[in-house]
């Protein structure tokens, strides 16, 4: 028997088939609802049982991650006695979840979900573990300059306007292959990020951790962030948390010296139910802890302010929407944010502002050298003959531009969507790495499953407030990025020809070479130069006997014989394979290089140290 409720409130008493009751228990425990034509559970019936079936799927790709990450921790049993019980025992979790995700009734029961997640952690930890406890040297600048920061900050120091670049130096096997070269010359030494870059790491060092505090803080905030990915999202997605936690580049980027991995938490919760900000009470915590965690991730490095107009263009539509005045509402959003970002730098600006300025803005400020995987790497490889730094520096500029505008003019399908646009302007810029284009990924994961899909336009409901012809500033903006950057690729101010080089015997190591550099601008120009063999990362500016610099006139042509930096052994890429020689000028601030330089078509006159 039944109770149902009619639209007019009577209470109506009706009697109810068992079998069809009893048929719609066993659904429900399946995860489904009952099936045409007398399908079951787990049978192609019908489309609960298809979903059903892509979610038994989805949870098996899973157990395969975790198969193979623990068949992988087999190689690392010299490293750690433990691993020669961990390993085989992951491995054996992992088959026993395989059967336990196809046995049950579904697999959102809680002990099976339970499992799946602790074998991905168990993988990801053991393996990143054993790497940290072995390893002596960090792995990028960032970390180890944040390393020094943090430990300066421990001791009662103020970290900005200091030179850190000795004690980094100690932190990094080979430092010259890990810095990051200015344009001008020299390369970062000093703070570079928001205060909150070492006030995260600085607890350790007073609690008395000195190895390697950097990276095994990252490791503990990936390892957070996949544990809030797999809570907040569907019960019916978290296949999808043990995935990402599983996915190799995320654990190899974010616990690798990337302080990407400190902010990344925070901005998961900052794009958790972000629409239901300003709703009141009925919003729960999703109601406040959106600007909190936002301004944490904001004072901690640059990527997060890239989200603010973002969410304040969202909550100034939702508000709208909703009926209610907006600007009170964004306006005590921005407050929040630039109160707890004030609560981490405040005191570091108060003690010297300048120094914290010029640290802070020092990625914007500073022309750096090219590098990453964006449009960038056509220049860098010798393909387009080199590029007008700034130049593309404005067509990312463009393309923000064109992504926030994008939200106004197609608000209903973007709202869930344009966290994944955020990437899409440092595919642009001249420095454009992986952990740029992936890092936030995981946390727009979280808004897509957990932002609301936008209502229908009702009469009762505001029209989303749209800026005039936002649709074709749109348009112009895209159009201008495009040609922008077309611009900047085709801008180098210098023509750069091989000539020749000196291979060593063993035809594995350059020992020098010889360029012809034209001035194609009417100014006299200074570069410096860096010879990329094929390494992840620049090793340092090549330079001539006795360090003299380089002066060309205008339209004029010198040849130029360029020698490694000092204690860099420049080893040749494979044979076959190509290397580049780049010139850097500062005004403008661009790079040139030469053609692909074929390893195979280097004459063998040129061999001999």
């Amino acid at each position: 028997m039944r109770r149902l409720r009619d639209s007019g409130g009577t209470i109506t008493l009706v009697m109810a088939n068992p079998l069809l009751l009893i048929r719609r228990r066993s659904a429900a425990v399946a995860g489904s609802s009952p099936l045409p034509n007398g399908a079951g559970p787990g049978q192609l019936g019908g489309e609960p049982d298809r979903l059903l079936l892509a979610e038994r799927s989805a949870w098996s790709l899973a157990w395969i991650g975790i198969l193979v990450g623990g068949v992988n921790l087999w190689g690392s049993w010299t490293s750690w006695p433990v691993i020669d019980v961990l390993a085989p025992t992951i491995v054996a979790v992992a088959f026993g979840g395989f059967v336990l995700c196809w046995w049950g009734p579904s697999p959102r029961a809680w002990y099976h979900e339970a499992l799946a997640f602790t074998g991905a952690l168990t993988a990801v930890t053991a393996s990143q573990v054993v790497g940290l406890h072995t390893r002596l040297y960090y792995l990028t600048d960032s970390s180890a300059l944040d390393h020094v920061a943090s430990r300066i900050l421990a001791s009662g120091h103020n970290p900005y306007g200091r030179a850190l670049s000795h004690a980094a130096s100690l932190l990094l096997q080979n430092p010259a292959q890990y810095w990051t070269y200015l344009v001008t010359g020299g390369h970062v030494g000093t703070v570079s990020y928001p205060a909150g870059s070492f006030l995260v790491y600085a607890p350790a060092f007073a609690l008395g951790f000195h190895h390697l505090v950097v990276d095994w803080m990252d490791l503990y905030f990936w390892l957070a962030s996949a544990v809030l990915l797999f809570f907040l999202v569907p019960r019916s997605l978290r296949w999808l948390a043990v995935l990402v936690t599983l996915i190799g580049i995320f654990t190899a980027i974010l616990t690798s010296g990337s302080t990407d991995a400190a902010f990344l938490p925070f901005a998961m919760l900052a794009l958790w139910r972000w629409d239901w900000y300003g709703r009141g009470r009925g919003a729960g915590l999703a109601g406040w802890v959106g600007p909190v965690a936002l301004g944490i991730a904001c004072s901690i490095k640059q990527t997060p302010w890239f989200l603010v107009p973002f969410l304040v263009v969202g909550i100034l539509i939702e508000t709208r929407r909703a009926g209610r005045s907006a600007w009170p509402v964004v306006t005590r959003y921005v407050g929040i944010v630039a109160a707890i970002f004030l609560a981490a730098n405040l005191p570091f600006i108060v003690m010297d502002a300048g120094a914290w300025w010029h640290g802070t803005l020092l990625p914007i400020s500073q022309p750096l050298v090219a590098d990453g995987q964006g449009l960038i790497s056509l220049a860098l490889h010798g393909i387009t003959g080199g590029a007008d730094l700034g130049l593309l520096t404005v067509a990312a500029g463009l393309c923000y531009l064109a992504t926030v505008a994008a939200l106004v003019a197609w608000y209903r399908p973007l709202k869930r969507l344009w966290p994944l646009l955020i990437p899409v302007p440092f595919f642009f810029t001249p420095r454009s790495f992986t952990s740029y284009l992936i890092d936030l990924i995981p946390a727009a994961l979280v808004a897509l499953v957990s932002v609301e899909t936008p209502a229908a336009r009702t009469e009762r409901l505001p029209r989303t407030p749209r800026l005039p012809g936002s649709r074709l500033a749109v348009g112009a903006l895209a159009a201008a990025t495009g040609v922008v950057a077309g611009l900047g690729l085709t801008a180098a101010p210098l023509s750069v020809d091989y000539l020749s080089a000196r291979i060593g015997p063993d035809q594995q190591h350059i020992f020098a070479v010889t360029v012809a550099v034209t001035n194609r601008t009417g100014a006299s120009q200074r570069p410096r130069f860096m010879v990329d063999i094929g390494a992840s990362h620049p090793t340092g500016f090549w330079t001539t006997p006795g360090h003299r610099p380089v002066v060309i006139a205008p339209h004029a042509t010198v040849g130029v014989t360029l020698f490694p930096p000092a204690q860099v052994l420049a080893y040749l890429p494979p044979w076959a394979a190509d290397f580049v020689v780049q010139a850097y000028t500062a005004n403008p601030n661009a790079l040139s290089t030469t053609n692909d330089i074929w390893h195979n078509y280097i004459p063998k006159r040129t061999q001999g140290p």
